[in-house]
């Protein structure tokens, strides 16, 4: 990314290099082109939002958020997860509560087994950086961005997700800037600050008796966020939980984990604690990966916000599963997938259920499609063409690269797994992505039947 950066600001200065030597037989657009466009702007524009957001200005996306039909209490648990986490867990079982939990990119490494069982039971994971080191992290919006990602694919790699929930280590207040805040919108992040603060992390060993009474004293709002820790060394933490559980019962709450849907809570600026500069070129750069990172979420169908009752079906496919779908013990049915006057039949054996999605075997989606895949061993890496378009994912690489109309988009550690030689990818998010429009999905005569119209295109899914 960096040596196609310097390429296209070298080009602006009059200086002619080629130096696409890794990727020289692919066409791919440069930084600054695919900044401009994600914000749909000019280079003078370009330069106007740079100038917009120096001054302090938040600049956001137009969205929508649902405001719950009573009030609402979402639990939130940081620095996670940790051998805690699984005590939390067993709590919120009990107590049939669902939350969410922002973890460390460092400690997902250590317990990913507790992330999976987090969203198995109907939880949600956030992402809270990698280190949650403030010097580093609030240095630069760079920074902050590469241990974002970094944790994103160590959550992608232990749990199979891509999180849009972000909460950023102490705070927005005093730590993020317009920048920072802007980038994440641009990528198709959320933010959540919160309007509780339990105080367990005000200094070592705060009691459990402190923490409750603190969460006692509100502000109770219709929407109310709980900032509490799951980290090494909150073992009182756990022990005030189902107290502040039962408090918010008593006050007639629901409960529930965050989601896009969810209206953040930002805190104001203050003053910026940490001394940091960034050029309009590090912003071109910025805000070209914030564009990408969106590009990938478009391209998989997931951008659009999730309705109730699942009328934008696929919506929020893999970004923060519901733990919807069989249990564990319960045999999957054979599947049975119309596609338009094509068909693909697969026993209960040929596919999985992660995270209660369906993860189907891609070449015989693909033939059934109409298409063609070809495995290339030496490069580790299915190559799948349909019409004018291609798609290759690289297992060495762990990559799936988009080619249409001689463009490129390269998405990194994209959700597919390679089995026994099969590679898988998520079934429903496949299909949006392929220009599918899925009419709907039954069990009729002992199958699981899912209907779907073709289309005329073919774009592969990122699959976040």
């Amino acid at each position: 990314m960096f040596n196609l950066f310097r390429a296209q600001l070298m080009k602006r200065v009059g200086v002619c290099m080629a130096l696409i030597l890794t990727f020289s037989w692919l066409s791919i657009p440069g930084p600054l082109a695919g900044a401009q466009a994600a914000a749909g702007e000019s280079a003078a524009d370009a330069h106007t939002t740079y100038n917009e957001l120096k001054s302090g200005q938040r600049l956001w996306k137009d969205k929508q958020y649902k405001a719950p039909e009573q009030p609402t209490v979402y639990l939130t648990f940081d620095d996670g997860p940790s051998p805690l986490t699984a005590k939390v867990l067993d709590i919120l079982k009990e107590e049939d509560v669902k939350a969410t939990f922002f973890v460390l990119g460092e400690q997902v490494k250590s317990h990913p087994e507790l992330v999976r069982r987090a969203l198995e039971e109907g939880h949600a994971i956030g992402n809270h950086t990698y280190n949650h080191v403030y010097k580093e992290l609030y240095s630069g919006a760079q920074t902050f961005w590469d241990q974002l990602q970094q944790t994103e694919d160590i959550i992608a790699d232990a749990a199979g997700i891509r999180p849009r929930l972000i909460r950023a280590p102490g705070g927005t207040f005093g730590n993020f800037d317009a920048f920072y805040f802007y980038y994440l919108d641009q990528a198709g992040y959320e933010v959540y600050d919160w309007n509780i603060d339990s105080g367990d992390s005000a200094r070592p060993g705060v009691p459990a008796s402190e923490i409750i009474q603190t969460v006692k004293k509100g502000p109770f709002k219709n929407e109310t966020v709980v900032l509490m820790h799951d980290g090494t060394g909150h073992d009182q933490s756990v022990k005030a939980l189902p107290e502040v559980i039962r408090l918010f019962k008593e006050k007639g709450y629901a409960f529930a984990s965050l989601t896009t849907e969810v209206q953040p809570i930002h805190f104001s600026s203050g003053k910026i604690k940490w001394s940091r500069s960034l050029t309009e070129v590090g912003h071109e750069q910025l805000l070209a990966e914030a564009g990408e990172h969106m590009r990938g979420l478009e391209a998989a169908g997931l951008t659009k916000t999730a309705s109730a009752a699942g009328e934008e079906e696929g919506a929020s496919l893999a970004i923060v599963p519901k733990g919807a779908g069989k249990a564990k013990d319960e045999p999957l049915l054979p599947l049975e997938l119309r596609l338009g006057e094509r068909q693909l039949q697969l026993d209960a054996e040929q596919y999985r259920m992660v995270h209660g999605l369906e993860e189907v075997p891609l070449r015989p989606l693909i033939e059934a499609m109409g298409g063609q895949i070809h495995w290339d061993g030496s490069e580790r890496t299915a190559v799948v063409r349909y019409g004018g378009y291609a798609a290759e994912y690289d297992f060495s690489r762990h990559e799936l690269r988009l080619r249409a109309g001689g463009s490129l988009t390269a998405v990194h550690l994209p959700q597919m797994e390679l089995i026994d030689g099969t590679v898988y990818v998520p079934l429903q998010a496949t299909l949006l992505s392929l220009g599918c429009r899925i009419a709907d999905s039954s069990e009729e005569n002992g199958h699981m039947l899912v209907r779907a119209s073709m289309s005329g295109g073919f774009v592969v899914s990122p699959l976040y």
